[in-house]
């Protein structure tokens, strides 16, 4: 890949990202066949809030993906992509106006307060003449003190309450439940997600429920250099977690007749080792003792996980002499003292170099603000090794064109 990298930094310059097509398309297939292997009516919905790329929402489109979405603008991506809407799934606590239009075309709708509940029944009883179906979202305390924001407890009668009110309403109809706890990867906290939503679903849904989603939280594939910061060989696969998930819930629907959907909506699970970034070191000085180096990207760029681990990140010598460093910081190029997107990085670098930084799949275009520079370009090599623009970079224009001129 790094010839191709190499080509595009001499025809486009820096920062871009890059995406392996080849790579995502061959990682969601193995996480697919894993799960169906066991349980057929396995589906995953993918988080359009991790990375709404439309190049890789409408990829996973194609290969049969449903569409996981927050808000309206991630409900209109999946409408403009061509999804039908009984193949969008709409969760999230501060759903806008396209979650009434979504309930009229009978899309996956799961609710996530009491508010919303009284919302959603007030709008069914104002429209007698047809049928509703709902999902509501649980909230689940796994441990560590950690009180989670969304859904609703089980533990005290909010649950109920919500229940009540759905079933108070003579055309609105509770057929799933929906979970997400993005803190809890082990298979421990899985084992415990999938035996409360069954027996939640047991409890409060009439009949066998037409879904219940398991929302996202798996390890994903990962480089050897950064599954060694999160455990190493401890680290579960697509395998580990199927056996604690995905057979007990094909167990317990073993004999009912029409089998609920399994889903889980991942994210970073399928996307974020397939894209990397690609930025210049600008300049290298020493201030009192610090080796740091300033880059023409930001750590924006590479999403939340540059600021809890250390990326995995190859070197594109510029020719110049490199020198050899020790506990090199790799700061971007924002003017925040904390812009740092590579901690006590130890090698030899020089000036004009460039670095790739890899496994930023994940919340990291659709986290950079429009802060002194925007958006970068991306670019993604297709499965027959061919390059395609997928992103242009975002211009003057992009940002100032919503500002008033007129003084």
């Amino acid at each position: 890949m790094n010839h191709v990298i190499k080509d595009l930094i001499n025809k486009h310059g820096t920062p871009f990202y890059i995406f392996d097509e080849k790579g995502f398309v061959e990682n969601y297939n193995e996480l697919n066949r894993t799960f169906k292997d066991i349980y057929p009516n396995y589906q995953i919905s993918y988080s359009y809030k991790t990375n709404y790329t439309p190049f890789i929402c409408n990829l996973v489109k194609s290969l049969g993906g449903y569409a996981e979405v927050v808000s309206d603008l991630e409900y209109h991506l999946a409408k403009k992509l061509g999804y039908e809407n009984s193949q969008i799934v709409y969760n999230g606590p501060s759903k806008g106006d396209a979650m009434y239009e979504h309930l009229e075309n009978g899309g996956i709708l799961n609710i996530d307060s009491i508010d919303e509940t009284k919302q959603i029944s007030e709008y069914c009883k104002a429209h007698t003449g047809k049928s509703y179906t709902c999902g509501l979202r649980i909230n689940m305390y796994l441990g560590d003190n950690f009180i989670s924001r969304f859904g609703l407890s089980p533990d005290g009668d909010e649950l109920q309450k919500a229940v009540d009110i759905i079933n108070s309403t003579p055309n609105l109809k509770l057929i799933g439940l929906h979970c997400h706890i993005s803190r809890h990867r082990g298979l421990e906290a899985w084992t415990k997600r999938v035996k409360t939503m069954i027996e939640i679903a047991d409890k409060y849904i009439d009949g066998t429920p037409e879904y219940i989603s398991l929302g996202s939280g798996m390890f994903a594939d990962m480089p050897d250099f950064l599954k060694e910061q999160f455990g190493g060989d401890t680290v579960p696969g697509y395998k580990d977690y199927a056996e604690v998930v995905v057979k007990p819930f094909a167990a317990r629907y073993k004999n009912s007749e029409r089998k609920p959907i399994l889903f889980t909506e991942p994210g970073t699970t399928v996307v974020a080792r397939y894209m990397s970034f690609v930025s210049k070191i600008l300049s290298i000085k020493d201030v009192r003792g610090r080796h740091l180096a300033n880059m023409d990207g930001d750590y924006h760029n590479l999403g939340e996980i540059c600021t809890m681990k250390k990326l995995p990140v190859e070197i594109i010598p510029c020719g110049k002499k490199q020198q050899p460093y020790t506990n090199l910081d790799i700061m971007g190029f924002t003017c925040l003292e904390q812009d740092l997107m590579y901690p006590g990085f130890d090698g030899s670098v020089a000036a004009g170099d460039t670095l790739i930084f890899n496994n930023v799949g994940g919340y990291s275009i659709v986290s950079k603000p429009q802060f002194i520079k925007p958006q970068s370009a991306m670019f993604a090599i297709r499965q027959n090794g061919s390059v395609k623009q997928i992103m242009r970079a975002e211009t003057f224009d992009d940002v100032f064109s919503k500002f008033c001129f007129e003084f």
